[in-house]
């Protein structure tokens, strides 16, 4: 268990400690709100994108028994993600909440955090045979949640969903996808430059992430309620990969690809859910905790759900 702990810790730590720097800025006065808006505004609209089509651009195309896994694990996040929705109303929750706390149970950090934890816990079959999962957080996922915080808003849903097709995050999938399935690539130069964009994605959004918390209890941003906040958490960490491992298991799919699915369930909130709640002004505090709280837990979640995947292989 120490061993997985520790492992699963040198993956999550430096998080933590981009996070901390983002905090640390705003203490330090040398980052304010509009500096931190404009962050998030990179990673909207630049970083993010160019990390979903450099990195799904190189899934390939799945097999069959694939396919099928992986609508197993899409129906178990939207599964989830109505679960919240209906909750959310039984309790009363705010339209901002019931859509901010969908988006936050259903989308994980399965990309920059979860495939090198995989890697490095299930081996790299694993992490090969898992790779689409990203696709399906970012296609079906993403833009189901960016659709409800469109409809928390107060727009339509035909409106919310047409909107939510032209994210960048998720009009950026879809061309990666696109690209993978076809076997385009881009130019030598522009495919450099995509990289390094892409590198840049994540780092940034966690120090924008930290200047959030530390900003946070400004009148505009207001702390949110825990209930929204908590369940969410509990459904992330806990719930989905549950759902997950009962879900792919009812397919023919791969042992490796369920095992690693199971763990990229497991993984904490993406913190683009908080680059989406900060944009699209809904929920924005709620997503910063939500990101925040599922990081910190996914230390020993995690390593938990390791330990669990691994017995007795």
């Amino acid at each position: 268990m120490i061993d997985f702990v520790s492992g699963v810790l040198s993956r999550v730590l430096p998080f933590f400690l981009l996070v901390v720097a983002g905090i640390g800025l705003v203490r330090l006065r040398l980052l304010d709100g509009p500096m931190a808006a404009g962050l998030s505004a990179y990673v909207f609209w630049v970083g993010f994108p160019a990390l979903l089509i450099h990195s799904l651009s190189r899934i390939g195309v799945p097999t069959p028994a694939l396919a099928w896994g992986l609508a197993a694990f899409a129906g178990a996040a939207l599964t989830l993600m109505a679960a919240l929705l209906l909750l959310g109303l039984i309790l009363g929750w705010t339209r901002e909440e019931r859509g901010g706390a969908a988006l936050s149970a259903g989308l994980g950090n399965s990309a920059f955090l979860g495939l090198p934890v995989v890697a490095a816990i299930l081996g790299p079959e694993a992490a090969r045979l898992s790779v689409g999962v990203v696709a399906v957080d970012f296609v079906i996922v993403a833009a189901t949640g960016i659709a409800l915080l469109g409809w928390a808003g107060g727009r339509s849903i035909i409106d919310s969903a047409m909107r939510a097709l032209a994210n960048p995050i998720v009009a950026a999938s879809l061309i990666g996808i696109f690209m993978a399935l076809t076997g385009l690539a881009l130019p030598a130069l522009l495919d450099r430059a995509v990289a390094t964009a892409a590198g840049s994605g994540s780092p940034v959004a966690l120090v924008a992430l930290g200047a959030a918390l530390a900003l946070r209890a400004d009148k505009d941003n207001p702390a949110p309620r825990n209930g929204p906040v908590l369940a969410a958490v509990a459904a992330k960490l806990l719930a989905l990969p549950a759902l997950t491992w009962l879900a792919v298991g009812l397919t023919d799919a791969p042992l490796a690809f369920r095992l690693g699915a199971t763990l990229l369930a497991a993984t904490p909130t993406a913190v683009n859910v908080f680059i989406q709640t900060r944009t699209l002004g809904v929920f924005a505090s709620g997503g910063a905790r939500t990101v925040a709280l599922t990081t910190a837990a996914a230390c020993v979640t995690l390593s938990v759900v390791s330990m669990l995947l691994t017995r007795g292989r």
